[in-house]
């Protein structure tokens, strides 16, 4: 009994010494980190500001497996979101509350039964690039505020941060190889002949539309005994983002002037054109295109359609299993 007793008034005590500690503990935790990436202010935001491209640079996705993210209809700007479930690293929901394009977003993490945080982003071009800056504000109720002084919370949070912007850094600066010594390069995009098929599709659908329709015309070009020229293509006529749909050729360029049933031939006129190279999964193309149109429009230069996406076979799905590998050459073709 008096080791019970004695037990009891060491709990008590330590339950003392919290909520006294919990008294004088700071309440709230505020920090910023801060990066200087090499890369357009455009590829820099659309990575944060589009979900899944989080997946490719967050620091907590790489310190943990078990992360499994479902996303929003929606997967950029205000209003989207995601939810995660972990085996290590709870549950939670993070949501983007506001987007300024190009120059900042807030976003609002709910962490199942640990607290809410508010973090936000802040995008300045600068010389050298673009300087990203990522904040983090949270309150600690009592008595959890104690955590604050008995853990490096600043610390740990800290590094994840400084973790997460070179990650990145990394990212961003490799969407637009140096092997053109510029992000982007102005090219004479010769005449060329493309045969496939041109369809309207959702957005959503694309993905396994091009998985569907491009081995079929791969096929059938290689029964005709058709010279390709060149990579598989993608030519963009429309890219609809309030009804979430694009008219889109899936395309082979070929020697000669061939009809090949069920397929369609497309002939693109020679002309001046931007050229930039995306490294990475074709999920995340939409980085390079933002930045491309910065690049005109800081140029004042006008495009014309289609747009085209050249997927380079080398590395490539068929060659490469690191879809962060992956090359694709985005064409924009220019006005007179």
């Amino acid at each position: 009994m008096k080791a019970l007793k004695t037990v009891g008034f060491i709990v008590l005590a330590l339950m003392l010494l919290v909520l006294i500690l919990g008294l004088i503990a700071p309440k709230e935790l505020q920090l910023q980190r801060s990066m200087i990436i090499n890369a357009p202010q455009t590829t820099v935001f659309s990575l944060v500001n589009e979900l899944p491209a989080w997946e490719r640079w967050s620091p907590w996705v790489r310190q943990d497996s078990t992360i499994k993210n479902q996303y929003s209809d929606q997967k950029m700007g205000t209003g989207a979101y995601y939810t995660w479930t972990s085996e290590n690293s709870g549950t939670g929901k993070l949501t983007i509350t506001d987007s300024y394009e190009a120059d900042s977003l807030h976003t609002f993490i709910e962490f199942d039964g640990q607290g809410n945080t508010n973090s936000k982003w802040y995008f300045e071009p600068v010389e050298g690039g673009t300087k990203a800056t990522w904040s983090f504000d949270s309150k600690f109720p009592f008595p959890f505020n104690v955590m604050l002084l008995l853990q490096d919370v600043e610390g740990m949070v800290g590094k994840d941060y400084e973790n997460g912007l070179a990650f990145l850094k990394t990212e961003a600066e490799s969407i637009l190889p140096e092997e053109n010594n510029s992000e982007m390069k102005r090219i004479n995009f010769p005449a060329t002949r493309l045969v496939g098929v041109r369809k309207t599709v959702n957005l959503d659908d694309l993905s396994d539309h091009f998985q569907t329709v491009m081995p079929m015309v791969g096929t059938k070009v290689a029964e005709h005994g058709v010279e390709k020229t060149g990579a598989p293509s993608g030519l963009y006529y429309k890219w609809d983002m309030e009804n979430q749909l694009t008219d889109v050729a899936i395309v082979i360029p070929v020697a000669a002037d061939v009809t090949i049933e069920g397929l369609e031939v497309f002939d693109i006129a020679g002309a001046e054109a931007v050229e930039a190279t995306y490294v990475g999964n074709y999920d995340g193309t939409p980085v390079a295109h933002e930045a491309i149109d910065l690049y005109l429009s800081t140029n004042s230069l006008t495009p014309k359609m289609p747009i085209m996406e050249h997927y380079l076979p080398d590395p490539g799905p068929e060659t490469e299993t690191d879809p962060n590998k992956w090359m694709t050459k985005i064409v924009y073709l220019l006005e007179e």
